[in-house]
């Protein structure tokens, strides 16, 4: 009579896979543990000083032992926001969000990325761009959860007109109103020319003097493309700039209430007294014309002003402080602008 036998290699396996049950199944080792903490702690350091790739590497390795860890979905979505993955930060932050409803930094780190997507849309749709309308987000009674440090992120804003980085720009005269203390034409030419040649790859044409406009009213002047072709002809411009300018100086010295430190007892008092002051006055409408059609590809019109004491100011100095404030909005429109913002991200 012969004895049943099982074969060796239907005994084996099924030995294995019980091995391997039972080795998952076991706690993790203090050692993994700590090699996690230090991962984490490099991750940190590293979004410290910005190195995005580099924190994202770490903070996914730790992230594929610990899945559920909201605050590893919280950090990630960040590094996704600095380096302009949209679509993968808000991912992290839903998932984040879903594991720890309650977080307070998990909720204002998304209540800042929607409000950025916010004025994202807007800047693309070409709208203004504040005021910021209200955006929530899900979860109630937050609660400031984990050890967490605050790092500035910079958010790409694309430019509003999509070329192709090699155009040559033309910087032409403004319609402008005279003034008799200011050249306003010329040193506004020479100001863009200089923030254009300084702060975007394009070709700036440098031509002496720059074209002179037709006196025409703004919207013939916009719809006179055969003029703007001509530049294209002649100079081999691509991009044409130019637009309407005014630069105003007001002397609105009187009477007003300031504060003032008593000589007697060093105590701050108001009084009224009579202030010299200025207002200086500063407004634009830049165009941007396609030379070879002719056509308005962007307009935007910006205004600006200061007050500043004495009457013995400086219009030159006022004019350039004045334009410095809206070179950034003007190079906004072909260049892309970081956009600098803080978020909170966990240690661990």
């Amino acid at each position: 009579m012969t004895e049943d036998r099982m074969p060796a290699g239907k005994l084996i396996r099924p030995l294995i896979a019980l091995a391997c049950l039972l080795w998952f199944a076991l706690p993790v080792p203090a050692a993994s543990k700590k090699g996690a903490k230090r991962t984490l702690a490099f991750a940190a350091e590293m979004a410290q000083v910005g190195s995005w790739h580099e924190a994202t590497f770490r903070w996914n390795s730790v992230l594929s032992q610990d899945g559920d860890n909201a605050h590893l979905h919280n950090n990630l979505a960040v590094a996704a926001e600095a380096l302009g993955n949209w679509d993968e930060a808000a991912a992290y932050y839903k998932q984040a969000l879903k594991l720890e409803t309650d977080n307070f930094h998990i909720q204002e780190n998304q209540r800042r990325f929607l409000i950025f997507l916010e004025r994202l849309r807007r800047h693309a749709d070409g709208e203004e761009t504040a005021p910021e309308r209200l955006v929530t987000v899900s979860g109630g009674g937050a609660k400031r959860k984990g050890k967490t440090f605050q790092v500035t992120v910079g958010l790409p804003m694309p430019p509003r007109l999509k070329l192709e980085g090699d155009e040559s720009i033309l910087i032409i005269d403004f319609l402008a109103d005279e003034t008799r203390f200011l050249d306003i034409n010329r040193e506004m030419v020479r100001f863009l020319r200089s923030a254009f040649r300084n702060r975007t790859a394009h070709e700036i044409l440098d031509i002496v003097p720059p074209p002179a406009v037709p006196e025409q009213t703004i919207e013939d002047l916009l719809a006179n493309t055969e003029f703007w072709k001509h530049l294209h002809r002649e100079y081999g411009a691509d991009l044409i700039v130019s637009g309407v300018l005014g630069f105003d100086r007001e002397d609105i010295s009187g009477y007003r209430d300031v504060d003032v430190v008593s000589p007697t007892t060093g105590q701050k008092v108001r009084q009224t007294r009579f202030v010299e002051q200025e207002r200086f006055s500063y407004h634009i409408e830049v165009f941007f014309i396609d030379g070879k059609t002719g056509k308005l590809l962007y307009r935007d019109k910006l205004q600006r002003s200061a007050i500043i004491r004495g009457t013995q100011n400086d219009p030159i100095t006022t004019f350039f402080d004045l334009s410095d404030t809206i070179s950034a909005e003007v190079l906004a429109i072909v260049t892309t602008q970081i956009r600098s913002d803080t978020r909170r991200v966990f240690k661990y």
